[in-house]
């Protein structure tokens, strides 16, 4: 039976209403909505139009009268066109792939757009008055067209984020005319000097590199901040928004230097993790999106220097600003939309969607929904007065003083283990006490008997939420509280398959967070530490491993796997208990251990391989044992065990898509139901507190610790793995229900498979070949195994390209 769902409110607002519709806002008081990561936007102050997934750019048409913006997200890639003033759709342009802003005409009022993904790598010009694409141009592949800029001649420049290229167009036969190398992943281009200069953005190596566009050749490279993302000009000055070190780099054209770096007005100080994404400038002000602060910074230009004004707040991830000509108006583009959502009517997306049209499957990809808001500009009192909202809207919770949950103070040892892809309602439903929904429950106590008896002996969390959305950024969340801007524009088109390159893992350059991973604060502040298959890879066999993280090496177990679906995490458990023996006995333990145990992620239901109840059984008994050999140990007086899902994108929730199961386990654990709302960056900061470690970013640091989920006095009762109460060693046969879509689907890394597809596999799994995932809908498996096997054939078809390429 459903419990009530602790009070919630809606945004208030007739129109912010209209938008939003039935989106749930966590803990909101009027006109005020928390977020899933317990940051807050205010309602919108003008008007706002509801868009598609993750729009990136948006640019005005030359007379003002509409707003023309690019998606890029999961769902099918979208131009839409816009009325200025009502933000009513004029047309809707759909795009086999796209990334990027869309680029306006030198002359008329069509944009060019970059088409980036499996559909062909090339740029369109769209007809904006007709809504259709009446031009394209073939680019080099591979390329992964990220930017466009266009000279006073007309000749276009194509930034290549795969290729670290840039493609040069000749106005007059609209094809490519040559190519320059440039730096790892180019984000941005900016035309000066009439044409003859091109500023490229080098996000992967932190510079600026200065083409001399005759003879196409780098002359100059810039160091600039870390992973520059967006270039603006005013004809003196270059600006560079540098998305992970929460500042704008002022470089000076005439001597290719910075003569200044500015930070934005709400950076906190001593962590990073504001991600300014987007620039634009009117008159003498510029105008700054930083969209992991949900908020617009703005300066005045002033010479060489640039002088804070305040701050708009904003929706969720503003991608995109742009000021009307009148400079009487400003559009902010809010790449999340504004608001998080439930998913309690979670059905298969994507395939599904091929065969039925379904635009309301309610995947957490497809569910991230973008807006696009319009102000009037604001005053220096309002830009005061936001800049003092922007504050108090961001997560401000100081650690308080408790006797627990601080340095130097009974509990020396952190064990930090790491899952894959649950959602609460699909393990925890089933708790009565709590907030749950049993309707939902796929896997409850007699497939998880461990996690349920460790949440009721100490300590059910009803209100954890995902910071993240799907394991790219999951992972990332989990480890140092931050996805970049890279990776949040960057996973949607992964997911979507239309981008092949996953590089959000394993210090990957792009994707790595200005103050790094938990390991790497670790390391810096000598706490001792040991990792057990977190951003390490695999070769040839799955062990052993390796890790490109200087900070990691030395520091894993090479012979804990990765993520590996056929092998066992009590296989994983018994390679981690053999080291914990060994420090044991040596008095050795390290203060922070790391362990994933990722096979509750499961290989749906393919012929040969453990059932999914078998694997969820699996990862929970690995649970269970080891918390059974901490507390039947020496350290157990002094140790806490965290226990996290990466992301709860695999299964529905009544109360939030990215509401997660999480268990705290010590002896000083307070137990019972904790309705205190937490998220990964809260068990970051915990974790941070009790090591002796500074947060990473604003999101740790600013979360609030588990200090009310802990208990002055410790029981040091043990506590006792218990058994499967399921077969194990069950195995799908030929004629499990999806074993032909599941024999298709790639299982060789987490989240290869779509995830949606992947719910409704294992929904009938669990249910029967008949039950169909919630509302009970038309399943079309036919049609997801025909498009799953196209997609093997395309992933195995990229393989082989960068198997050649290599």
């Amino acid at each position: 039976m459903r419990t009530k769902g602790l009070a919630r409110g809606l945004i208030a607002g007739a129109a912010a209403v209209a938008v939003l519709g039935s989106a749930v806002a966590l803990g909101a008081s009027a006109g005020i909505v928390t977020l899933p990561t317990q940051w807050r936007v205010q309602a919108p102050q003008g008007s706002v139009g509801t868009l598609g997934t993750l729009p990136t750019g948006l640019v005005l048409s030359r007379d003002g009268s509409r707003v023309i913006e690019l998606e890029t997200g999961y769902s099918k890639p979208t131009l839409r066109v816009l009325d200025a003033h009502t933000l009513a759709e004029v047309h809707a342009v759909k795009l086999g792939g796209a990334y990027g802003a869309p680029l306006r005409d030198a002359n008329g009022d069509g944009v060019w757009v970059a088409i980036a993904g499996t559909f062909g790598e090339q740029i369109a010009h769209v007809d904006t008055e007709r809504g259709a694409i009446d031009a394209t141009v073939s680019l080099p592949t591979p390329f992964w067209p990220a930017a466009i800029a266009h000279s006073p001649d007309g000749t276009m420049a194509v930034a290549g984020d795969l290729a670290n290229r840039i493609a040069l167009i000749d106005p007059s036969t609209r094809t490519v005319s040559g190519t320059v190398d440039v730096g790892h992943h180019p984000a941005a281009l900016l035309f000066a000097d009439g044409g003859r200069t091109l500023y490229v953005a080098d996000r992967g190596e932190s510079s600026v590199d200065v083409v001399d566009v005759a003879t196409r050749r780098v002359r100059a490279r810039i160091a600039v901040g870390d992973h520059p993302v967006a270039l603006a000009s005013d004809g003196r000055h270059v600006y560079v928004a540098d998305a992970d070190d929460d500042d704008v780099a002022i470089v000076d054209p005439v001597r290719n230097r910075v003569v200044r770096r500015v930070r934005v007005p709400f950076a906190e100080d001593h962590v990073t993790g504001t991600s300014p994404d987007a620039l634009t400038i009117a008159g003498d002000r510029l105008y700054v999106a930083c969209g992991a602060a949900n908020a617009v910074a703005v300066f005045r230009i002033s010479g060489d220097r640039l002088q804070a004004l305040g701050a708009i707040p904003t929706g969720w991830y503003p991608t995109g600003v742009a000021v009307d000509r009148t400079h009487a108006a400003l559009y902010v583009l809010d790449g999340k939309g504004e608001s998080g959502h439930t998913n309690a009517q979670y059905r298969p997306a994507g395939y599904a969607q091929l065969a039925t049209g379904d635009s309301a499957a309610q995947y957490i990809a497809r569910q991230l929904s973008g807006s696009v808001r319009r102000m009037a500009i604001p005053n220096a009192a309002e830009l005061a007065r936001g800049l003092a909202d922007v504050r108090d809207l961001a997560q401000h919770e100081p650690a308080p003083a408790n006797a627990i949950v601080r340095a130097g103070g009974p509990i020396r040892h952190v064990i930090y283990i790491i899952k894959e892809n649950r959602s609460y309602d699909q393990v925890l439903g089933d708790i009565s006490t709590a907030d749950g929904d049993a309707s939902l429950v796929l896997f409850g106590a007699k497939v998880t008997p461990n996690e349920h008896a460790l949440a009721n002996r100490f300590g059910v969390f009803d209100r954890f939420f995902e910071d993240a959305h799907v394991s790219a950024d999951g992972h990332n969340w989990s480890t140092a509280a931050f996805a970049n801007d890279y990776l949040e524009r960057m996973w949607p088109p992964n997911y979507a398959g239309r981008r092949s390159l996953y590089d959000f893992e394993d210090s990957a350059e792009a994707s790595r967070p200005k103050n790094g991973y938990l390991w790497d604060n670790a390391a810096a502040h000598a706490v001792s530490f040991r990792d057990y298959g977190e951003f390490v890879t695999a070769g040839a066999a799955s062990t052993p491993v390796s890790a490109s993280d200087p900070a990691l090496r030395g520091r894993f177990d090479p012979m804990f796997p990765t993520f590996d679906m056929d092998i066992t995490d009590a296989s994983r458990f018994k390679e981690w208990q053999r080291e914990f023996a060994l420090y044991e006995r040596s008095h050795t333990l390290p203060s922070l251990e790391i362990v994933r145990f990722p096979r509750d992620h499961t290989s749906g239901t393919k012929n040969g391989e453990n059932t999914v109840q078998a694997m969820v059984a699996d990862n929970d008994l690995a649970v269970g044992e080891l918390v059974d050999t901490v507390s039947h140990s020496a350290d157990w007086a002094s140790t806490a065990i965290f226990v996290i899902e990466d992301d709860a994108q695999n299964g529905p929730d009544h109360v939030d898509e990215q509401r997660a199961p999480f268990y705290l386990i010590s002896p000083y654990a307070a137990g019972g139901i904790q309705h205190g709302s937490y998220t990964q960056a809260s068990v970051l900061r915990t974790m941070e507190i009790l090591l002796g470690l500074p947060p990473m970013t604003p999101y740790d640091a600013g979360a609030r610790p588990l200090d009310a989920a802990f208990r002055a006095t410790p029981d040091l009762t043990p506590y006792d793995a218990l058994p499967a109460q399921i077969d194990l060693g069950a195995k799908n046969g030929k004629t499990a229900p999806d074993a032909a879509l599941s024999a298709v689907l790639d299982f060789r890394g987490e989240d290869r498979v779509d995830d949606a597809t992947m719910n409704a596999v294992v929904w009938h799994a669990v249910r029967g070949a008949h039950a169909t995932p919630p509302p009970y809908g038309l399943f079309p498996a036919g049609s997801m195994l025909r498009q799953a096997q196209h997609d093997r054939d395309a992933a195995q078809h990229d393989d082989a390209k960068d198997d050649d390429g290599d």
